[in-house]
């Protein structure tokens, strides 16, 4: 096992993850790293003997967890054509060469074939688990229908507020704009940080983190950034990231002073548009959370879970194992009466 300093310069072992989406490549895990850790935590990158697999990770101390945070909506280790043997190598040097006492994985897609892989070769590596509910995910499978198609199958309340809002906020001057180049990215990044901050949301806990990533996706040309504009002001934003086939509604917000237009619908639908009839994609994906809107747009609902690893080789890690297995004991009496 070798652990690389993301700092470190020339490291190439992620050069074919981008394949697997713009949250599961090199540049992704750096933004991480420099914008979206607390204090105190040393990112880096677990690798197996032959340069896989690769676990993304932070440490604090001989704690590990996840290079994740609260701007990820999945993770799993980069198995690059490893097997499970080499998983489970990979797993037993953390507990054993690094004298690790927890190891915390999330968020992970409970419904991909590497989850019980991922739980067999802990267990096969020496750690004790424990599993946990994160979130659900809701997703669109587009299965090749334009956008007018798919429209048809909304809640007639949802239908009815796009074309009734649409034509106020018409009348009314409003206009939607869709920016996607690298040389909007400063637009894009300003409309959205005017929106959020008028908004309902709590200031962002790490500020640098989405306007870096905006950029990112820009440059790369997979922004999508939709924003509604009143008088010439950004009333509404919606940030997608398109890439491999799917369209992932990141992150939106609007100006609660004009809730009254709906902005957030009709960008909604206008993204929509752009993503089945120009990007033409295969999957729709609201990445986190069970909001009822969500529902309104998606069809499909899946889950990320979380794993606790124990080392029970350590205090801390047979203590932590003993405090959740008394944790659970107690939550299963209570589900019984």
């Amino acid at each position: 096992m070798r652990w690389v300093e993301l700092a470190a310069r020339g490291w190439v072992g992620l050069e074919h993850a981008s394949s697997l989406g713009f949250d599961r490549n090199l540049p992704w895990f750096e933004l991480l790293a420099r914008h979206g850790l607390a204090a105190g935590l040393e990112p880096g990158l677990a690798v197996g003997e032959g340069g896989a697999p690769i676990l993304p990770l932070a440490r604090d101390g001989r704690r590990l967890r996840a290079l994740s945070t609260y701007y990820s909506a999945q993770y799993a280790p980069l198995m690059e054509g490893a097997d499970d043997a080499a998983l489970a190598g990979l797993l037993r040097d953390l507990r054993l060469q690094g004298r690790s006492t927890r190891l915390e994985l999330r968020p992970l897609p409970r419904e991909d074939a590497l989850y019980p892989r991922l739980l067999h070769a802990l267990h096969a590596a020496g750690w004790r688990t424990h599993q946990y509910f994160c979130f659900g995910n809701w997703t669109l499978p587009v299965g090749g229908r334009s956008y007018e198609a798919f429209a048809s199958t909304l809640p007639g309340e949802v239908r009815s507020t796009l074309k009734r809002k649409g034509k106020r906020f018409d009348k009314a001057g409003g206009q939607l704009k869709l920016l996607c180049t690298p040389a909007e990215a400063d637009e894009a990044v300003a409309a959205f940080q005017t929106v959020y901050a008028a908004s309902w949301k709590r200031p962002e806990p790490f500020p640098e983190f989405m306007p870096e990533l905006i950029r990112l996706m820009a440059a790369t040309g997979r922004m999508r950034m939709g924003v509604a504009t009143l008088e010439g002001q950004p009333i509404a934003a919606q940030f997608w990231i398109v890439d491999q086939g799917v369209a992932s509604i990141y992150k939106l917000a609007y100006d609660e002073a004009h809730a009254q237009w709906s902005a957030g619908s009709l960008l909604t639908a206008g993204l929509m548009r752009q993503a089945l009839d120009e990007d033409r994609v295969d999957v729709v994906d609201y990445l986190i959370g069970d909001e009822p809107y969500k529902q309104d747009w998606m069809s499909h609902r899946r889950e990320r879970w979380g794993v606790l690893a124990f080392n029970p080789a350590s205090v801390d890690g047979l203590s932590g194992w003993a405090l959740e297995r008394a944790r659970h004991c107690v939550r299963a009496v209570l589900r019984r009466r």
